[in-house]
């Protein structure tokens, strides 16, 4: 998966593009994917500039997919319990 591909697939599950980054801007209360040098992290940005759930990647495909799953995930537990 590409990053285009990636994007295509969040949209698909109904996700707003204000809740990700793809391109490693620091917005908080987001999902960011961030090139550092040779590694790949993925983390959500609270509003003070705090990383939570942070995962490293080497494999840029890995990090992607893992992004996806994050959202996945998030949306089938909504779904579960009728959460919005």
């Amino acid at each position: 998966m590409d990053i285009n591909q990636l994007k295509e697939k969040l949209n698909d599950l109904g996700i707003d593009e204000k809740e990700y980054s793809l391109e490693g801007d620091l917005q908080p209360n987001t999902i960011i994917l961030y090139q550092n040098y040779t590694k790949w992290d993925v983390f959500y940005l609270d509003e003070r500039g705090g990383r939570n759930v942070e995962r490293s990647f080497i494999s840029k495909e890995d990090a992607f997919d893992y992004m996806y799953k994050l959202f996945f995930d998030e949306i089938e537990i909504k779904k579960k319990f009728g959460l919005n």
